[in-house]
């Protein structure tokens, strides 16, 4: 095999095999019900099909009509593409799922070994990686839901997979970079945050491309975006790139009492029932900006405490309503022991890449660099568990190397310091979220 040892080629099989079938093993065990965020991205993707338009009801006027509050347009699209192929059937999702999770390992794999392509242990780093995002409980679970994470995380991961192949060539071309244009695009329409994803990619172009490549780059993203631009120009009459959920979040988390999560928030619902949509959105913003900007001090405080969320050991998924009490536990469990393993390993990855050889670290440096963006594109607004999802693909090949290095005793004390960093945090997040934690042990 040219890209691999046959070795490697055929673990690299198994274990995508193994992706699959984990995937869709569960999404068909548990046939979960469509519900919540889930239940209108199904609306919204039927209604397409039915040519009743992008509209999560049709009983209403399209301008204040609940889908452009919604996260999307992206995965509410890729619903539509799969409902107007094989109909309105939850399983051919449940199949799609699988496949993006398998590819998603997958590329994880081909990453990795472009990363530490100087070490010889890359494939094993690599085979770890793969496995850390393949057999992920927490993408399992929301690969048996109608979830945007499934999706966004194959377009991220996609996206710094054709970066990379970028970055490495000795000869770049704008045909690379519009591919990683085209890609980032919708990878911002399923997934907002992946937008940050522009700064590092932007700066690489400008230190190792062109300012012709970084225009074709810009003009690239700018073209995918158009007909949805041009299409809520119509229907709203102003500027809507993706949607308009900025101003629910943004409020949602930064008001008196905030806590730094998604919780409900009762002005959020005043507001766009007395001024619509559109300008309520708007309000919303000005609303949570004016909060800010008058109380700098709680707004840092606030987003202590949601980078403490996101980083918390103690935050694992597995409160799912297909779940019963024994299901949760064990989702639980093994979700904790998987955060325990990515995130302790993961630190410690991107500490320990300082050692490898300059070409190897300039590309470490980068994938750090995207990374970081992940949770800076939402720690000043709100944490939910599973918006960390995003930073799982980068935080695995961090862990996979980290994990080889920890397993030839380098640098221990370096582990041993960083795992005492997370369960302090931990321990900070527990002891201030102790009422929460206490209601869902007694929920179980």
């Amino acid at each position: 095999m040219n890209a691999f040892t046959q070795k490697y080629g055929t673990r690299v099989m198994w274990l995508l095999i193994a992706v699959f079938v984990a995937s869709l093993s569960y999404s068909f065990y548990f046939k979960a019900r469509v519900e919540v965020d889930a239940r209108a991205y199904d609306r919204i993707a039927w209604n397409i099909v039915q040519g009743n338009g992008y509209r999560e009801m049709t009983d209403g006027p399209l301008q204040e009509d609940n889908a452009i509050l919604r996260v999307g347009p992206g995965y509410e699209l890729f619903l539509a593409l799969i409902y107007f192929i094989f109909g309105h059937h939850y399983a051919a999702v449940w199949i799609a799922h699988a496949f993006l999770s398998t590819a998603s390992a997958f590329l994880v794999f081909l990453l990795a070994r472009k990363i530490f392509s100087s070490d010889p242990a890359r494939d094993t780093m690599a085979l770890i990686a793969s496995a850390l995002i393949g057999l992920s409980p927490d993408i399992i679970t929301v690969n048996g839901l109608l979830l945007t994470e499934t999706l966004g995380v194959f377009l991220i991961i996609l996206c710094a997979y054709l970066f990379f192949k970028y970055f490495v060539s000795e000869i770049r071309s704008g045909w690379q970079i519009f591919y990683v244009g085209i890609v980032l695009a919708f990878a911002i329409m399923v997934r907002t945050p992946a937008a940050f994803l522009l700064f590092p990619i932007l700066f690489c172009i400008y230190q190792r491309g062109t300012k012709k490549q970084a225009a074709i780059f810009l003009c690239t993203i700018a073209l995918v975006f158009m007909p949805w631009i041009i299409r809520n120009f119509n229907v709203y009459r102003t500027f809507v790139p993706t949607n308009l959920a900025y101003g629910i979040d943004l409020l949602s988390g930064n008001h008196k009492g905030a806590t730094g999560e998604l919780e409900p928030y009762m002005q959020n619902g005043l507001y766009l029932e007395e001024f619509g949509i559109v300008r309520g959105s708007k309000l919303l913003t000005l609303e949570a900006l004016r909060f800010i900007s008058a109380n700098p001090l709680e707004f840092i405080k606030l987003t202590i405490y949601r980078l403490s969320i996101y980083f918390s050991l103690s935050r694992p998924t597995g409160f799912w309503f297909h779940l019963g009490a024994t299901g949760k536990t064990i989702t639980i469990i093994l979700s904790a022991l998987y955060s325990i393993f990515l995130f302790v390993f993961g630190f410690f990855g991107l500490y320990a890449s300082q050692k490898l050889s300059d070409a190897d670290r300039r590309k470490a440096r980068y994938l750090a660099a995207m990374l970081i963006m992940m949770p800076l594109a939402v720690i000043g607004i709100i944490v939910e568990t599973r918006y960390r999802f995003l930073s799982y693909p980068f935080f695995a090949i961090f862990a996979g190397y980290g994990a080889v290095i920890a397993w030839r005793k380098e640098i221990l004390r370096s582990l041993v310091v960083i795992a005492l960093m997370l369960f302090a945090n931990t321990a900070f997040d527990a002891i201030r979220s102790m009422d929460k934690i206490i209601e869902h042990i007694r929920a179980l």
